[in-house]
């Protein structure tokens, strides 16, 4: 029995000495980094997909099938057919009488239209399906990066609790082995029922806390799948690897967030598209020139009449002006709300400034705090080690009580636990901080 006594101790050196190592997920469960997650969601993420369908949308509207430049061209033709009873008297004093009379006739024509000058508004209109163009490809990067940066939030949740139920299963393994240990001494009279109970206590303690985090965890896997894009009954795991970027100073990032962010670009888009608006307001004071040509044909063919057949055909062109010279006003109000959009376009532009610079001065102090608490943790996550380490030695040798050792046990698990959220939580901040930057889609790609 005292060589039982002997290893189990030895279990618990061996336990502490390993307590930082990595869980192995079983062979049966996929596994994916954060690299592969970012793919998936890229391919089938239904809000991307959506996104990129708006784009080829804007693009189709942006091109020159839609700008008005080309010319119109139509087709028209056209049969007539009569059978009537005739009657036709002549000055002559002849009169002519036919039943079923036949009367036909054949028509068709080509013909081709083009405006040559509409007072600038087809010129300006096509600069602004471009700036729509220009706009929706902003909206469609913004959502992509608004969704993988709620993708990366979920992932490293479901990795916090992924490296949080590693840890709390190394616990209950030293739970285990502590429940165990104060069994065979309380049979040798070493040490109390109470010190057995508390240890079985503790030892249910972490097995309802497992079984709760693993709840959390499913739950967040659920969450990240919806954002993949994907269902899966397969067990999968994720990476719990953090790779931290360099992150520049705050002079910096915030000169590349005037010339990159998403949402300060949008504002100066739709600031220069409001003053594509105004210019076009005011082509209805410009007359309108257009060029129309045609190449008919017809024919008839009667039974009866003076004219018992005929037929037409050949060419015509010309040229049309037109100015409304007073259309009540409509113009004019087009132009006053322009300069009025184009007014709130500048408020709105200002605006976006100053929010994209609370912004990114919140997200840095975030990023410098989450980034320092970080490595405080992890120095406090080490002496917790140490400390861990001397505490089952000390227990060993009879120094310190079961409750001691439970209290190193939980120190350490805490610690750990702290760790990891702040890691977690940092990197997520980080981030944040390189989106606002207008520098995430190059980060992660």
């Amino acid at each position: 029995m005292k060589l039982k006594i002997n290893l189990i101790i030895l279990g618990i050196g061996l336990l502490s000495a390993s307590w930082l190592g990595a869980q192995q997920p079983d062979s049966s469960t996929s596994s994916f980094n954060l690299r592969q997650a970012i793919d998936i969601a890229m391919s089938q993420n239904q809000d991307i997909l959506v996104a990129r369908n708006n784009l080829l949308i804007a693009e189709n509207n942006a091109g020159l099938l839609n700008s008005g430049y080309l010319p119109q061209l139509t087709g028209s033709a056209g049969g007539n057919y009569t059978n009537n009873d005739t009657e036709m008297k002549y000055t002559s004093g002849e009169t002519v009488t036919r039943d079923g009379a036949v009367s036909t006739s054949y028509n068709g024509s080509l013909g081709i239209n083009y405006r040559l000058f509409d007072g600038m508004n087809r010129y300006y209109n096509y600069k602004i399906l471009k700036t729509d163009y220009s706009l929706t490809e902003l909206q469609s990067r913004s959502i992509i990066e608004n969704t993988l940066l709620q993708l990366i939030r979920s992932y490293y949740d479901v990795a916090r609790l992924t490296a949080r139920i590693g840890n709390i299963q190394r616990t209950l393994n030293v739970s285990k082995t502590r429940f165990n240990y104060t069994k065979d001494r309380f049979d040798y009279g070493q040490s109390t029922e109470l010190d057995v109970l508390n240890s079985e206590v503790d030892l249910n303690n972490d097995s309802v806390n497992l079984i709760n985090t693993k709840r959390e965890l499913q739950i967040a896997k659920n969450n990240l799948l919806v954002l993949l894009g994907v269902e899966t009954a397969q067990p999968f795991e994720v990476d719990t690897t953090v790779v931290f970027n360099p992150i520049a100073n705050k002079d910096s990032l915030f000169e590349s967030a005037l010339a990159n962010n998403a949402d300060y670009q949008l504002s100066l888009l739709n600031q220069a598209k409001s003053k594509l608006a105004l210019k076009q307001s005011k082509s209805g004071y410009l007359p309108t020139l257009d060029l129309n040509g045609s190449y008919a044909l017809s024919k008839t063919d009667n039974d009866v009449g003076f004219l018992l057949n005929s037929q037409n055909k050949g060419f015509s062109t010309g040229l049309s002006l037109s100015w409304n010279i007073f259309d009540g006003g409509k113009t004019r109000t087009r132009e006053l709300n322009a300069r009025i959009s184009q007014e709130n376009a500048s408020y709105q532009t200002d605006r976006s400034l100053n929010e994209l610079n609370r912004q990114l001065n919140n997200a840095y102090t975030n990023y410098s705090d989450l980034f320092f608490i970080m490595q405080v943790e992890e120095r406090n996550m080490k002496t917790n080690e140490r400390n861990f380490e001397r505490s089952t030695e000390q227990f060993r040798m009879g120094l310190i009580s079961s409750l001691d050792f439970r209290t190193a046990q939980t120190e350490l698990q805490n610690a750990i636990d702290r760790y990891n959220t702040a890691m977690f939580n940092t990197k997520v901040a980080e981030m944040e901080l390189l989106k606002l930057a207008g520098l995430f889609l190059s980060v992660i790609e």
